[in-house]
Order: structure tokens, then sequence, then C-alpha cells
């Protein structure tokens, strides 16, 4: 027994010796499971080990780099969000709540057939941060009158009170104190739970295929596009019965609660793509989820394509003109459709571009290098008060 004792606490030792080393030498750059740059081993100075922000760094990136840590937070995740979920059902079923009510569930609400919903966001609440977009925006707009602007706001259900009908008026307030032509805005509106649910996912915090195809038909019409949209070529195909997005994994873990998912197949322009700088196969894995042959479960961006630093199509004509695109994941949808009608389209993520490029991003060296005629900046309102998207100091 003594001995059966020593081994387990010298394979556990050698775990975490293991464990620390990988952290430092040889660390994890994404963490997979919740889809973010992973802690890195901080270094220490005098200042961050006296107020003690070494040491929750040093958490952190244990956290992340012990190995077996991401499969642990999901078991972790998954045993207990199932107990939530059943006392939720419980609870609803006790209390005799119709599916029609908002429910708060583990920090976030349930809406409806099960639909993880955020927060309705109040003007007051984030106008501070929307003067200053509005403020930077309308001085790079002044800066480049080479360059033709377009903004495409997304609501979605931060933008309306489900119960109540009532909006919150956002979109009115970004586009009102900015200095564009109104002919170049454009929002993608949601007035009414069920013109929601027809057009977002239950699970995840993005458009489905309905609804990023209805915002694809609307971003031709405000970039005035002449040509004819693509069309999906038959109903829509489903790729899996057990998608689970982000919001899901947020407020239930992984696998708790989930949805069909579905896919429309296009007749796509062969395309060049670049990302981050090299060539690649493709911008996401539509075709591959649509013949069944994609070998890891279905995700937002694994369908559609990644938040990169930059994505570079090329349809290889000349003549239609180069689209710069500015946004998150939203856009990732629409990105294909939109570049099957230019030249050549550039898509930047704020967030990742410098980690991604090696450089910070120079609005006026990158559309000068690439001809870009047009810009277009596309995302809903987490979009439009982060100074993180800021084209420009």
């Amino acid at each position: 027994m003594k001995k059966i004792r020593i081994f387990f606490i010298t394979a556990v030792m050698l775990i975490l010796v293991g464990g620390l080393a990988r952290a430092v030498l040889f660390p994890e750059e994404i963490n997979t499971y919740e889809n973010r740059y992973a802690n890195q081993m901080p270094v220490p100075t005098v200042s961050t080990v006296l107020d003690g922000t070494f040491q929750d760094g040093v958490d952190a990136a244990l956290m992340d780099q012990l190995p077996l840590s991401e499969t642990m937070k999901r078991v972790y995740n998954q045993t207990t969000s199932s107990f939530l979920k059943s006392a939720l059902d419980v609870t609803r079923s006790a209390a005799g709540i119709e599916n029609t009510r908002y429910v708060e569930f583990n920090g976030l609400r349930l809406f409806g057939d099960d639909y993880v919903t955020y927060w309705p966001r109040a003007v007051w609440s984030v106008e501070e941060e929307l003067n200053a977009k509005m403020a930077s925006l309308n001085a790079t707009f002044a800066r480049h009158p080479e360059l033709t602007f377009y903004l495409y706001y997304i609501e979605k259900d931060t933008d309306l009170d489900f119960e109540t009908g009532k909006k919150t008026g956002l979109a009115d307030y970004l586009l009102d104190g900015l200095d564009l032509p109104e002919e170049n805005t454009g929002v993608y509106t949601i007035d009414s739970f069920q013109e929601f649910s027809q057009n977002f996912y239950k699970t995840d915090a993005h458009w489905h295929h309905n609804g990023s195809y209805r915002g694809y038909l609307q971003l031709l019409d405000l970039l005035n596009i002449p040509e004819e949209p693509l069309v999906p070529q038959g109903d829509p195909i489903l790729v899996s019965r057990e998608f689970s997005g982000k919001k899901a994994s947020t407020v239930a873990g992984e696998g708790i609660l989930t949805e069909d998912f579905y896919g429309y197949a296009y007749d796509f322009p062969a395309m060049t793509v670049t990302i981050g700088g090299q060539l690649a196969q493709d911008y996401g894995m539509q075709d591959l989820y649509l013949s069944g042959g994609a070998w890891e479960p279905v995700s937002y961006g694994s369908y559609y394509g990644g938040d990169n630093g930059e994505t570079i199509l090329s349809t290889g004509t000349t003549g239609r003109g180069k689209l710069l695109v500015v946004g998150e994941s939203f856009d990732n949808a629409v990105l294909k459709l939109l570049a099957s009608h230019y030249d050549i389209l550039c898509s930047i993520d704020l967030r990742y571009y410098e980690h991604s490029m090696g450089k910070p991003f120079d609005f006026e060296a990158y559309t000068r290098e690439h001809g870009i005629t047009q810009v277009l900046l596309v995302g809903n309102i987490d979009f439009y008060i982060q100074d993180t998207f800021d084209l420009e100091d």
C-alpha cells in the first residue's frame, strides 16, 4: 500500500512538473476549447510580484497550459451544466412558465424554445463608447475623401426586448451621429422575436444560413452591386443535429443545449484565398461539411471561416473593384458571397491583425497598397463600441 501511495504521489508530481515545464518552455498559443489566445507564463518584476498580478498570471497560465486542462474544463462544464439544465426544466414545469418568456439561466437568459439570449442594451449604457466611435469614424471619413465608405449595423437580441417589442435605438443613435450619406448606411433590422428566430441560431451569437443570406442581399443593395446575387443551389442541407454554439458553451457548457445546423450550397466562382499572408485552400469548409467530408464537429467559424487578422479573396477578374471589409465574426458568413462580385476582397479583423501579420494595422498604407476603392464596416453593437476596431488612432 505504501508503494502505491508513493507511486501515485510521484505520478502526480511528474504531471505537475511536466505541466509547469510546458507552460514555460513550450506553451500552447491557442485555447481551442474557449476559442481564444491561451494565457502565457508572465515574466516577474518587482511591481507585479508586490501587487499580485504576477501570481494571478501564473495561475491563469497553468489553467491553460497544464496537460488535459481543456479536457478537464470541458468535463466540469458539461457535468455542472447538466444539473443546471435539469433544474431549469423542473422549475419551468413546476411554475408553469411558458417558453415565450425570459427565464434567467446561469448568467444569461433563455427565451422561447431555449433560445439563449443576451440582455437588451440601452443607449445610455454605451453612449460614451458610441460617441467616441462616431468621432473616430468621422475623422477617418474626412481624412480619406478618395475612398467610398459604407456602414452596416446588425441588430440582434441586444437591440430588442422580445417581451415588450421595444427597440433600444442603438442603430439610430449611431447612424444619426455619422457624417455619411444615408444611402451609404444600412441596418439589418430585427423587430420581433419571430423575426429573430427566423434568422439567428438558438445557441450561437450569429445569424444562420437564412439570416446571413438575407444580410448578403441587403449588402449587395447597399454597395450598389449591379450583378445578380448568387442563389442557393436547392434547399438548405442538414450538416449536424448536434450543433452547440458560443452562447450555449458560455451558459450551459458544450453539448447541453443543441440544435440543427443547416447550410446552403452555392456555385462560388474560383477564388484564390490568402490568410495571414499565406496561401490557403479555402476560407471555411462549407463544401466539406455539405458533402459530409469534414473531420471535426461543425462550428460557425469552421463552416464559414474564422476570425483571421487578414483574409484576402481574389477572383482574378478586373474592372469590378477592390473592397476592404472591416468587421468581426458576423461578416465571416458573407465574405465569400461578397467576394464573388469583386476583383479582390480584403477582410480585416483588428482584434487579430497585429498578432497575425506581425505589425500594427496602418489604414492609409493598407488601402493604398491594395488599391482599395470601397470600405465596408460591418458588425453588431459590440463591434461599434470597442476602440479595438477603430480604423485609425
